[in-house]
């Protein structure tokens, strides 16, 4: 390692630049740390979801996540902390890597950090290279000197490529056959959701057989559309129920006021209420109980989407939990998400109240809603294989170290 001539020069050049102080968002936690980096564009969800799975697995340990672009949603999770990637400049490098001590460093994709590297291995941390890629390795320094992330992989305890030309591609950077598992990429998987199994038991007893679909985190501007498409749609199926979910009791009573002002018989979940033969919207008010919700209805309209500025529901989420999906075309950053579900054929797009109204009569045909819920479920599920392992990779280490200090 130390006799590489181009890895000495690309530190002895990038320590020539001034370098800031190192200011971290906060102190570093007490117990387990994991270090998470998102080198490639566009992958920090699935990297999120791994992230939210350890968490969760593993009461306690903390995760810091940083990436080469964008950022993370952690939805106020105490255990992920989003912090931005340092410069390679030697001191910085070091300064992050002494703040927060990882015990486990997981680095995504390639695009290999020296310093950052260096100073990981060098502090004792167990190093996952996960999703290698063969355009990983590509960039302008590595053409230049390829022996710098040939030396670089050498400090990974494990590696994980993503497929077959990944894993030639390490094999020619000298890490041996042997030292290379294949495993298929991650993707985003959704989380699921909390839900009561008495409250499963009392809506599904209370429905008793009937129909029904779902408004989730639906927006007072898509009230209306909301109802009047239900409207529509009970005339093909009269017995069909709507749960019209909103994220707050005051958004919740105005929903039941537009119901009741659409001549829409309502019950409110919120206070006890459950649907009988004759009610047509239930109103849900509490945030809370999604889970509830997409665990009853085949079909769930993903409310923010027919409006701009509106805040959209996941629909990895929708679809771990077994629901086929219909979204609006104001979908932001997660444009690239939808459409994946949509060309599986788990989604659908609908434009206004008449569309979405075509759409839930159509859906709701209980053949129609398993063959896009089955779709949207092999969706979220690719890559499950690779998270197990990853989970697996990590626990086993942290248990090791642990086992250590006592």
């Amino acid at each position: 390692m130390r006799g590489s001539i181009g890895l000495a020069a690309y530190r002895s050049l990038s320590a020539r630049r001034t370098a800031p102080d190192y200011t971290p968002k906060r102190d570093r936690p007490t117990g387990e740390v994991v270090w998470l980096h998102a080198a490639q564009d566009g992958n920090n969800r699935a990297l999120l979801d791994l992230a939210l799975r350890l968490v969760q697995m593993r009461h306690g340990t903390h995760v810091v996540l940083t990436a080469a672009q964008g950022d993370f949603d952690t939805g106020g999770s105490t255990f992920l902390h989003v912090e931005n990637i340092v410069g390679d400049h030697p001191n910085l490098a070091k300064a992050f890597v002494q703040h927060w001590k990882p015990d486990v460093v997981i680095w995504a994709w390639g695009g290999l950090r020296p310093n950052l590297i260096l100073a990981a291995a060098d502090s004792g941390a167990y190093m996952i290279l996960i999703d290698a890629a063969h355009n990983g390795f590509d960039g302008r320094r590595d053409r230049w000197l390829p022996e710098v992330p040939k030396r670089l992989i050498a400090r990974f305890d494990h590696v994980i490529a993503q497929d077959a030309d990944a894993h030639l591609r390490v094999a020619q950077l000298g890490r041996p056959l042997s030292r290379i598992e294949l495993s298929p990429p991650l993707h985003p998987f959704g989380q699921m959701l909390p839900a009561a199994d008495t409250d499963i038991d009392d809506v599904m007893l209370a429905l008793s057989g009937r129909p029904s679909w779902l408004a989730a985190r639906t927006s007072r501007d898509e009230g209306r559309i909301v109802l009047g498409a239900h409207r529509l749609a009970v005339r093909t199926s009269h017995r069909l129920l709507l749960i019209l979910h909103a994220t707050s009791v005051a958004d919740g009573a105005h929903l039941l006021d537009l119901a009741q002002a659409a001549g829409l018989r309502a019950a409110n979940w919120g206070i006890g209420q459950l649907p009988d033969d004759n009610c047509q919207v239930l109103i849900a008010d509490a945030d809370d109980e999604l889970g509830l919700w997409l665990r009853i209805a085949p079909v769930t309209f993903l409310g923010g989407s027919l409006h701009p500025d509106h805040a959209v529901c996941d629909p990895y989420t929708a679809a771990a939990h077994g629901t086929a999906i219909i979204y609006g075309p104001h979908v932001g950053d997660k444009a690239d998400d939808f459409t994946r579900l949509t060309n599986a054929h788990a989604a659908r797009i609908v434009n206004d109240k008449q569309t979405l109204g075509r759409a839930v009569t159509q859906m709701i045909a209980p053949d129609q809603a398993a063959q896009m819920a089955m779709a949207g479920w092999d969706i979220v599920t690719q890559g499950a294989h690779s998270l197990d392992r990853i989970i697996d990779l990590v626990q086993t280490q942290l248990d090791t170290r642990d086992r250590g200090k006592t």
